[in-house]
């Protein structure tokens, strides 16, 4: 075929001839219409089809990076230099990646990953010279739009720097970052003087150095890791807590928080399981190994992983916003609460069902690669809307919120701690509002000094409001607090009773009964838990005090009622069960 030439020993000088003359007889003609479409690659203009071999060989050579394969620096193919390839020395590859015999070839001195990330790179070509085509005539004064190998850039204004996403088939390549390029106050792109192989010649130069950064993409990949788990480690036992607790469970602001809780867990349970089998993978691949990274092996597992994590994401947002119109419409119309949380239920699991599905399916249709990674351009707005609609309603909710709070504040100007605990609960409401996620809308741009830090800023904000939001309503809340306390006596109590069983012995308490004439009465008794009150008319009688590993107060006596008579007793278990002093009591079972 056209594709593969052997040189037999021919001259150099000869041998490109020939392969030129080749590689352009599957060249449309001259008398096409495409011969007068062209297109610039690093500042050469080349016929399209011309230029989609051309670019895609230099693909290979900046991917490749192998020393026994050359492109060509004008001439659309790769020649083979030694015979420590698969190929004979001097084999001549022309790089068409819609001819499927010569991907093959060409593949076949690459491992899966390269070859993949190859003819990415090689398809990206071929859309920018049609973008390239697309555009508008060059403005004066502009610097002409170019494809630099890696990327695609348009017509730019002298004396200014143009920012483009890194491109994901870059080996350690972030997807968040962005690769520069200047074009200066004379309209011509920025370019650097090199010596080796290119006679000290200047060439345009862009700056990726922002784009490959190994050793950064891990620290940003375990502090996500990180704080993750520690939402995970929080949340779940607050869920527990929540759910355990009839008369917490009950309340519909806890049930509002166990679905956000249920969400957020959810979402770093997704982000763990993403930056573990994905990103984690993508980072420590070797190229060299021949294993496919799962991201470049764009599986069905793969895509539901991505969904799902996309899906919990957005249900966050929406719950934030299902939090803050409950509080809102406590704190304005305190006398109509709502009565049911159907339309939360609906909202909080539906709603992102339903644009999340819309995504998923337009992306399965013009853009199914990498499993879902790369920037969708965009359509990436259908996410990103709604669930930045809903961050700015509860930054007006919290707005408002905090207005009411000032408002009643005005009928006690004297007492400077309700202004106080005023601003405490507003602070307290950011991390269930989401109001802190606005600081990771706005990304610096890459190279300026402070990115990097400001980088891992954003993961650890957007990666720990679990662990906030759990450690604020849960774990500090009073209610759960006095449950907690509760629960420890009662578990302290019976304990001690099982102790007190084991060991044989009776334990008395004494209670002091109201009126003073009974002081002391039965007080050599000890085989009763009972002690009666003398007096009539007396309600109660003084709590006896339990010190525990809980908690340590005044326990309140229940009063028992047997005919006209009151008692007052702990509920604690003891070996005998018969009356001993004060006559007529009884002993009652632990409750």
């Amino acid at each position: 075929m056209a594709s593969v030439f052997r040189s037999m020993g021919l001259p150099w000088t000869l041998l490109s001839c020939v392969s030129f003359f080749v590689t352009l007889s599957v060249t449309p003609t001259a008398s096409t219409a495409q011969t007068t479409e062209v297109c610039r690659s690093k500042s050469r203009l080349f016929e399209r089809r011309h230029f989609e071999l051309h670019s895609c060989a230099w693909c290979y050579q900046y991917l490749g990076r192998m020393s026994d394969i050359k492109a060509h620096p004008i001439q659309p193919y790769l020649f083979v230099m030694t015979n420590r390839t698969a190929l004979p020395a001097r084999t001549i590859l022309v790089p068409d990646i819609s001819n499927a015999s010569a991907v093959k070839q060409v593949c076949s001195t690459l491992s899966k990953p390269n070859c993949e990330g190859w003819q990415e790179c090689c398809q990206a070509a071929r859309d920018c010279c049609q973008r390239q085509l697309s555009a508008d005539p060059q403005p004066n004064g502009t610097c002409s739009r170019n494809w630099d190998g890696f990327s695609c850039w348009d017509d730019t204004p002298s004396g200014t720097t143009e920012l483009v996403r890194c491109p994901g088939f870059l080996q350690y390549a972030s997807f968040s970052g962005y690769a520069q390029k200047t074009c200066w106050e004379n309209g011509t792109w920025f370019s650097r003087h090199y010596h080796d192989g290119h006679n000290g010649t200047r060439q345009e130069w862009t700056d990726y150095t922002t784009c490959i950064n190994k050793q950064r993409m891990l620290t940003s990949l375990y502090l996500a890791l990180g704080c993750n788990t520690i939402s995970v480690i929080f949340l779940l036992p607050a869920l527990i807590i929540f759910l355990a607790y009839r008369s917490l469970r009950r309340q519909h602001r806890i049930r509002l928080h166990v679905n956000f809780f249920t969400a957020l867990l959810f979402s770093n349970i997704m982000s763990i399981m993403w930056d573990f089998i994905v990103t984690h993978d993508r980072i420590t691949d070797d190229s060299d190994s021949g294993t496919t990274p799962v991201l470049f092996s764009n599986g069905v597992g793969c895509k539901l992983l991505a969904f799902l994590r996309l899906y919990f994401k957005s249900n966050t947002y929406v719950w934030m916003f299902c939090e803050g119109f409950y509080l809102h419409r406590l704190i304005s119309n305190a006398f109509r609460p709502p009565k049911s949380l159907v339309f939360f239920y609906g909202s909080g699991w539906g709603v992102p069902l339903f644009y999340c599905m819309l995504y998923v399916i337009l992306r399965g249709v013009y853009a199914n690669d990498s499993c879902w990674a790369n920037s969708f351009g965009h359509l990436e707005w259908i996410v990103y809307c709604p669930n930045l609609l809903c961050l700015v309603i509860n930054l007006f909710f919290l707005c408002n919120i905090l207005r009411v709070l000032l408002t009643q504040l005005q009928t006690h100007p004297n007492e400077p701690s309700n202004f106080r605990r005023a601003l405490k609960a507003t602070f307290v409401l950011i991390p269930l509002f989401g109001v802190q996620l606005f600081v990771t809308i706005y990304r610096l741009p890459a190279g300026q000094a402070g990115a990097p830090e400001y980088e891992q800023f954003t993961v650890f904000v957007n990666n720990s409001q679990g662990f906030f939001v759990a450690l604020i309503f849960c774990f500090c809340n009073g209610e759960v607090i006095a449950q907690m306390k509760r629960t420890c006596t009662r578990r302290n109590l019976l304990r001690a009773g099982t102790e007190i069983s084991s060991r044989g012995v009776t334990m008395g308490t004494s209670l002091h009964p109201r009126d003073d004439d009974n002081e002391g009465g039965g007080a050599g008794t000890n085989g009763s838990l009972l002690h009666r009150n003398g007096g009539q008319g007396h309600r109660g009688s003084k709590s006896a005090v339990v010190n525990n590993s809980c908690a340590s107060g005044n326990d309140g006596n229940r009063d028992g009622k047997r005919g006209s008579e009151k008692y007052s007793y702990i509920p604690m278990k003891t070996l005998t069960s018969g009356g001993g002093g004060g006559g007529g009591g009884d002993v009652r079972s632990p409750v």
